[in-house]
């Protein structure tokens, strides 16, 4: 939000320079974005009155003579310079905002002594369409025009969603305020005449509408807006329109309340608030024609019997009754709109307007009459005689009363950490606004009702914080006193940062995806079916919740191939996936080599370089790690297998299948898939062992087809309890094996805890090793 400077010492007359500001709103919690200076025009950039427009025969720009204190003529090609406007005039020697320093010159043969300035030539605006229009009777002519735009300042400032009171110049001044400063409140008068009203209100769903205002005024003469005025609105984000239309933008950014005015010309025998039927219909002031269905909130005009749409309930309103430059009567609504209604529709029809901007938030359901009562005192103010403002108004009010909040200074010190006294945070929260009831806690607290984000006693407690000052806030270390019912409660989250760290030790990277995908990107890498999909999703490609997590890491890769990184890449993941229910996962990707050169295929970046990263990382966290053979949808069928971890399945890895990487556009790639938490390791101390180990050394052969794993598991088995490691240190294939044959070679190493092992009881083990490989049918190789 931009506030003009100038603006917001009307309401806080205290208020410090702006850089001061600054500091002074960071402590209140709303960031400052940027302080931007304005600038006084140049001393040769005068008010202007154009007295005619005369064409010049043969070209498209015209001449307009000018009063500046004196006739001048200047050559302008703006579609909108007629006579009896008021014009800012850059005289001869005058520097423009860009640095343009003007000179007298000929244009089409005609002299032109300077140049009527558009909003944008201003530097006030971005409007450059046309000359910036003032009033005929502004200035005096020739007079320069810093006289009415002194230098200025505008700080733009960060809003949180949930201060949709400080959406304003006043909410702005209101909050600071409350630290100490006079406040200045409004209190508009306009002049009222008791003239009858000509419409009515009906009010079909107060649940959309709890609160409509429609007030009247006639005789109005529209036309253009003051020039402090149309300089403030510049600043503020908005372009000036005409007299009317401005004010209801400058009571909206002054109190926060948005206004509507139709042409009372337009709106029959009066205004009902109702839910669209669908298919209906409506152009809207931006031009577009825009169907509804039954979820949206009209605002439809009655009119000879008939019901039609003139507007969107919080968010913009139609052509048909907009105000035009011959309006000379306003029905003006000011309203209060349900929130998630307004930010339905708007998202709906693709629309973001200041007003639904502010509805989405929360506006004050107590704010109408004040901004109505505005609205008419501006525009009286800049009309000058003759606007008459109807004494009555219709207000139908469905609001209810805030309930009041339970608050305990003695909870807040606890909360905040803090020894503030009670009286100084009763105090504090009575500077904001706040009713405080009760002589001992539980005080009871009610909120004024333009604090719409106060519902429970710790938003009170913020509040105090925010007041006093978090720089009063003492810095201690938290104390923490275990009990018997959160002990270990933390070992799931110190277990996923044990497996982290072990990751990356050993050289992978850790990324953070979204868990949103779409059904079209799990049904490209074969994940599961999505069973979450999102009721209001931000984005095509992203409508459901992901059920498993290496398409993210695919993505990933796809990403920084695409940004030229070279690889290799090795990543990881721990996110949460939705089936059936949610659980976490471990995603792993290995892709390039990871140790470039190695002589044999394989071991630099393929299957079982990551196999072998993920055993490291289970030897590492105490774990004992197998891999056996098993297909996956989403994996090379022969270069895939599950995993196990200390002995239970966990998930899978493997080659990322051809059809996907080719259809995906994606080199080879490997993965791995884990259901977390993993299978905790029973740790169990030991001394270092006092006895010799006795080895042997065995070569098995077996048909080329028997992995790895079934005679591990042969071997463990059959060497009973004395076997401490087995380790395999060859594979050989050859003569004089027969084709189709392997050989695979192992170490066994035998211990006792408590004595040497005699040969015997070494050669009794092995001869139980071997019968049991001559039994399962293989052979030893002697």
């Amino acid at each position: 939000m931009r506030i003009v400077y100038s603006w917001l010492k009307e309401f806080l007359p205290e208020a410090p320079a702006p850089e001061r500001l600054e500091e002074l709103l960071a402590g209140l919690g709303h960031e400052t974005e940027t302080i931007d200076r304005l600038p006084a025009p140049d001393a040769g950039i005068v008010f202007a009155r154009v007295l005619a427009v005369e064409p010049i025969p043969g070209a498209e720009v015209r001449k307009l003579v000018l009063d500046a204190g004196r006739e001048v003529q200047v050559v302008s090609g703006a579609p909108n310079a007629r006579a009896g406007m008021g014009v800012a005039l850059a005289l001869p020697g005058a520097v423009l905002p860009g640095g343009l320093e003007l000179s007298a010159r000929k244009i089409q043969g005609l002299e032109s002594y300077g140049m009527a300035l558009s909003a944008k030539e201003l530097a006030v605006g971005e409007y450059a369409g046309g000359l910036m229009e003032f009033p005929e009777d502004a200035l005096p002519p020739g007079t320069p025009l810093a006289e009415a735009w002194p230098e200025d300042w505008v700080v733009e400032v960060e809003i949180t969603p949930n201060r949709a009171d400080v959406l304003s110049v006043y909410g702005t001044a209101r909050d600071l305020a409350a630290l100490g400063m006079t406040l200045v409140h409004p209190d508009p008068r306009p002049r009222t005449t008791p003239i009858p009203l000509p419409f009515q209100v009906w009010i079909d769903d107060p649940k959309g509408c709890d609160r409509f205002t429609l007030s009247y005024a006639r005789n109005l003469r529209n036309g253009p807006s003051p020039l402090a005025v149309q300089r403030r609105l510049y600043a503020a984000g908005m372009r000036p329109i005409s007299r009317i239309v401005d004010a209801s933008n400058y009571a909206m950014l002054e109190l926060g309340n948005p206004i509507h005015a139709y042409d009372a010309r337009f709106i029959g025998e009066g205004i009902r608030v109702r839910r669209a039927r669908k298919g209906e219909r409506l152009v809207t002031l931006d031009g577009v024609e825009r169907e509804f269905d039954g979820r949206d909130l009209l605002i439809t005009v009655e009119h000879g019997g008939h019901n039609t749409p003139e507007g969107i309930a919080g968010v913009m309103g139609g052509s048909h009754g907009e105000v035009r430059e011959d309006t000379a009567e306003v029905a003006l609504e000011v309203a209060h709109f349900d929130p998630v209604s307004v930010r339905g529709t708007a998202k709906r029809q693709g629309l973001k307007t200041e007003a639904s901007y502010r509805f989405e938030r929360g506006v004050d359901p107590d704010g109408q009459v004040r901004a109505a009562l505005r609205f008419m005192e501006l525009v009286q103010q800049w009309q000058g005689e003759g606007a008459e403002v109807a004494e009555g108004r219709i207000d139908l009010n469905h609001t209810r009363p805030r309930e009041p909040i339970a608050f305990r200074p003695s909870y807040a010190n606890r909360l905040i950490g803090a020894g503030f006294a009670e009286a100084e945070q009763l105090e504090a929260l009575e500077r904001l606004g706040f009713r405080v009831e009760g002589r001992a806690e539980p005080y009871r607290v009610t909120a004024p009702t333009h604090r719409m984000d106060m519902e429970i006693e710790e938003d009170l407690v913020e509040e105090v914080a925010r007041i006093i000052g978090y720089d009063k806030i003492p810095v201690t270390l938290p104390s923490f006193f275990p009990a018997p019912d959160n002990l270990g409660v933390d070992e799931p989250f110190e277990a996923k940062q044990r497996l982290k760290r072990a990751l990356v030790g050993l050289g992978f990277q850790e990324v953070v995806n979204y868990s949103w995908t779409s059904p079209e990107e799990l049904s490209l890498y074969r994940a599961p079916a999505p069973t979450v999909a999102f009721a209001n999703p931000q984005a095509s490609d992203r409508t459901h919740l992901r059920t498993a997590v290496y398409p993210g890491l695919l993505h990933n890769l796809k990403t920084n191939l695409a940004q030229g990184e070279e690889g290799p890449f090795l990543l990881f993941e721990i996110g949460n996936v939705f089936n059936e229910s949610e659980t976490t996962r471990l995603g792993m990707l290995l892709s390039g080599e990871t140790v470039p050169g190695l002589w044999q295929p394989g071991l630099a970046g393929g299957f079982y370089a990551l196999k072998g990263l993920l055993e490291s990382a289970a030897a590492h966290l105490g774990a004992t790690l197998r891999v056996e053979k098993e297909g996956f949808a989403h994996l090379h069928p022969g270069v895939s297998g599950a995993v196990y971890w200390n002995g239970r399945k966990v998930g899978s890895i493997g080659q990322l299948h051809p059809a996907i990487a080719a259809q995906a556009e994606l080199p080879t790639a490997y993965l791995v898939e884990l259901e977390l938490p993993l299978p905790a390791s029973q740790t169990r101390f030991k001394d270092v062992a006092k006895y010799p180990a006795s080895l042997r050394d065995l070569a098995v052969v077996v048909p080329e087809g028997v992995p790895y794993g079934e005679v591990e598991r042969i071997l463990r088995a059959s060497a009973g309890e004395h076997l401490e490691s087995l380790q395999i240190f060859d594979v050989y294939r050859g003569s004089p094996l027969e084709p189709g044959q392997k050989s695979m070679a192992f170490h066994l190493s035998f211990r006792h805890e408590g004595r040497t092992l005699t040969d015997a009881e070494t050669d009794g083990y092995m001869q139980n090793v071997i019968g049991a490989i001559e039994e399962a049918g293989y052979a030893i190789r002697r």
